[in-house]
């Protein structure tokens, strides 16, 4: 097993002061979820071991937002947990799992890593990270074991729509009985404004595994609380068993502490949807006003998108200048190249700053975009 390296680490590693790169909502403050219950339930929790299976507290609180029963529900460290230990429990070495491309770079990278083959389905820009499910399925073999979805997507904030979905869902039924689909719905709950919450996939078929997490809807990455979710009893009894061998059980403080932001959730929705909505609103201007230099998909959920440098200004020379003078600036950006795309895309997250930052960093990135694009268009070359 050998991990390979991504420059994604740095988000973790190197905190620049104007961070475009982070596609969280704001962090949570401890202190927006503390009460009187809270500090006399925390005083006197037992530090024991966790359940193997979660917290059956939480998982009633996650089964009831699924509607699906806490049985279906394993807690998992962070939703990319859950997609490695599907991954243990699904494959055999050799065996090939399919998924798209960009994506969260862990999910592309733990293929290989633990022996299994990787096959890719491209999405593109020019079709707005649409998946075309009949080049979907000319991937699929039998050594297919299981296709790995994300919606809304990491890094675009596009979605697939239902009856995609539910179109593989059912052809899988039909010809592919060993192969699971797995949703990535880490995004799901990170709407804008009063728009509606995109609805989950969760125990809509005894094929579809979901994942999720607490870490960018609700802003506390630092709890390190996802799910994974399932009809599949057989399922869940094997995902248990790996998680005893790998990680035994949850932190029952992680635990206890995403009870409580989630008793909270509504209250921690609604001022992270009023501060997106305004942070999209921003970033729709900014790229409006620079559409000499960049383009973009207008994303349906998610405190993220991904923004292409034009091809007529922005050459390789200049797209390095471009990196290199953001770095500069102290501006961190999410290259595209971490989510196996090109660097002539970017990842940018609008609501993890403060909006009076978001609106500063922005009018920083329009200077150097200027500073830094081609003088001629290409055609003029």
């Amino acid at each position: 097993m050998k991990f390979p390296n991504n420059d994604i680490i740095t988000l973790l590693d190197e905190r620049l002061e104007f961070n475009l790169a982070e596609s969280t909502n704001k962090d949570l403050i401890l202190k927006e979820i503390w009460d009187d219950n809270f500090s006399n339930e925390l005083k006197n929790l037992k530090l024991e071991y966790g359940t193997s299976q979660g917290n059956e507290n939480l998982r009633q609180k996650i089964g009831e937002k699924l509607h699906v029963d806490k049985s279906q529900i394993v807690i998992t460290n962070g939703a990319v947990f859950g997609i490695f230990l599907s991954m243990l429990c699904l494959c055999e070495k050799n065996d090939e799992i399919i998924t798209v491309q960009p994506n969260f770079p862990p999910t592309l990278d733990l293929i290989e890593s633990l022996g299994f083959k990787k096959v890719v389905i491209k999405l593109s820009f020019e079709e707005e990270y649409q998946i075309d499910v009949n080049k979907l399925f000319d991937l699929i073999t039998e050594k297919t074991r299981l296709i790995i979805l994300v919606s809304p997507l990491n890094p675009t904030g596009t979605i697939h729509s239902k009856s995609e979905i539910l179109k593989i869902s059912n052809r899988l039924n039909e010809q592919y009985l060993n192969c699971k689909l797995m949703i990535d719905e880490t995004y799901r709950e990170a709407t804008y404004g009063n728009n509606t919450i995109i609805p989950t996939y969760a125990g809509l078929r005894d094929n579809i595994i979901t994942i999720s997490s607490l870490s960018k809807c609700h802003g506390t990455p630092g709890l390190r609380i996802g799910w994974l979710q399932s009809n599949n009893e057989n399922f869940i009894e094997q995902v248990k068993i790996a998680k005893m061998d790998t990680v035994i059980s949850n932190s029952v403080l992680d635990e206890f502490v995403a009870s409580k932001v989630l008793e909270k959730e509504d209250e921690i929705f609604k001022s992270r949807r009023i501060h997106s909505i305004k942070g999209l609103e921003i970033t729709k201007k900014w790229v409006e006003q620079n559409n000499q230099f960049i383009n973009w998909i207008e994303p349906k959920a998610g405190a993220l998108c991904c923004i292409k440098l034009n091809e007529e200004r922005f050459t390789k020379s200049n797209i390095d200048e471009f990196y290199s003078t953001s770095k500069k600036a102290e501006i961190q950006i999410a290259v595209g190249e971490w989510f196996g795309a090109s660097k002539r895309y970017f990842r940018l997250g609008f609501g993890y700053m403060e909006i009076e930052k978001l609106d500063l960093t922005l009018n920083k990135l329009s200077k150097i975009l200027i500073s830094t694009a081609s003088k001629k268009q290409k055609n003029e070359i």
